[in-house]
């Protein structure tokens, strides 16, 4: 044995490219495996070659280890083989593109560039290519995410579409990850030169800029304050919450009509957005610390019925809603069917136990409870005016 292993490195330090051939095609030999290995090392476009053949293999023990070795390489003598085996020859694209993202040549990366232009190869290209960062990189990525909008807008099948739509996050994803000026500045182009755009990858952009620390947080504040009576920027606000770096960032020189406009949008956005989302929409109207906002918030809980708690609890809070708040409770109370009495009354009780309200609203209303003293029901007993 210790022959055959020196004869393995003898054929491999003269590049015996046939010798090797042999031995790996021999699935009994076994050295096979050893001998694919060895033309991965030496890595020459005859190498390749002949990589590429057991490649193509129809038993795994000899199109694995090659594919393996193929996606291992490091000589840059490989790379014209590797690109004319994947662009013109069609041949298995992840190994390939394995290999050339190890191989630190132009020529190598400008393969990698133009396999984005491939939709067959661009999933795999972009595999290979989001470990960079460099500026280069963001841009080839930027334009094939335009591709793929563009092919987007022109509608084709609902099948491509999804797929187009799954690449495109990756994409996105992949520009986040880099973390990089250039890439954030692309997440940032993409926001703004894009607003009809699928909302989902609009949300993930947004997301991803927040994930850039106070420079994402700076720009995606920045876009979204240039139009606040926009609904998509102000619902892309809220899709990031919560997220303090951007509240900040945008509160900042928040002020006057631009503060008042945003409480608007937001109000606006409570009806618009998952009740989920409520609370986080709630908050930022507190902190806008507007009487606008105020006003605003409470005509919007009047009208949905006690929709939110937490709207609730913030009206009563500031004293220039916290009386008109009671008032209007106690008129659902009074007016309303059993499902909004029912929420209205519980929210009077829970502003009084938590003593935010006095106990004037309290007593114009009685709980109706069940046998295990529970309030099922609630009715005015105040003066009929």
């Amino acid at each position: 044995m210790a022959f055959s292993f020196s004869n393995l490195e003898t054929l491999e330090k003269n590049n015996r490219i046939d010798a090797l051939s042999r031995k790996a095609r021999n699935r009994r030999d076994k050295e096979s495996r050893a001998a694919i290995e060895a033309l991965g090392r030496i890595g020459t476009g005859e190498a390749v070659r002949a990589l590429l053949k057991l490649s193509q293999s129809n038993d795994i023990a000899i199109w694995e280890p090659a594919d393996a070795a193929l996606s291992r390489l490091e000589n840059p003598l490989a790379v014209p083989a590797l690109l004319h085996a994947l662009l013109e020859e069609g041949g298995k694209p992840a190994p390939l593109l394995k290999g050339l993202g190890l191989i630190a040549t132009p020529e190598a990366l400008e393969g990698l560039y133009k396999a984005l232009e491939d939709p067959r190869l661009a999933p795999e290209a972009l595999a290979v290519l989001k470990r960079r960062k460099d500026p280069k990189t963001v841009e080839a990525l930027e334009g094939l995410l335009e591709r793929q909008l563009q092919t987007q807008a022109e509608a084709g099948p609902v099948k491509y579409l999804l797929r187009s739509n799954s690449l495109c996050r990756e994409i996105i994803s992949a520009l986040g990850g880099m973390g990089s000026t250039s890439a954030l500045m692309a997440l940032h182009r993409f926001l703004r030169n894009h607003p009809q755009a699928p909302a989902r990858l609009r949300v993930l952009a947004a997301r991803e800029l927040c994930l850039q620390g106070e420079a994402g947080c700076q720009a995606l504040a920045g876009y979204i304050g240039e139009q606040l009576d926009d609904p998509q920027r102000v619902q892309l606000l809220v899709q990031c919450l919560p997220q303090e770096g951007l509240t900040q960032a945008l509160y900042e020189n928040l002020n006057g009509k631009p503060a008042d406009a945003l409480a608007q949008a937001l109000v606006a956005a409570l009806s618009q957005m998952d009740e989920s989302r409520w609370p986080d929409i709630v908050d930022l109207l507190e902190r806008l610390d507007r009487d606008a906002a105020r006003s605003a918030l409470l005509l919007w809980f009047v009208q949905s019925k006690a929709a939110s708690r937490e709207a609730g609890y913030m009206l009563a809070r500031h004293g220039d809603t916290n009386p008109v708040l009671v008032k209007r409770l106690v008129d659902m109370v009074h007016l309303e069917d059993q499902p909004v009495r029912k929420k209205a009354g519980d929210l009077l009780h829970d502003l009084y136990v938590d003593k935010l309200i006095g106990e004037e609203g309290v007593q114009l209303v009685k709980a109706l409870l069940d046998e295990e003293g529970r309030a099922t029901d609630y009715s005015y007993i105040g003066p009929e005016l």
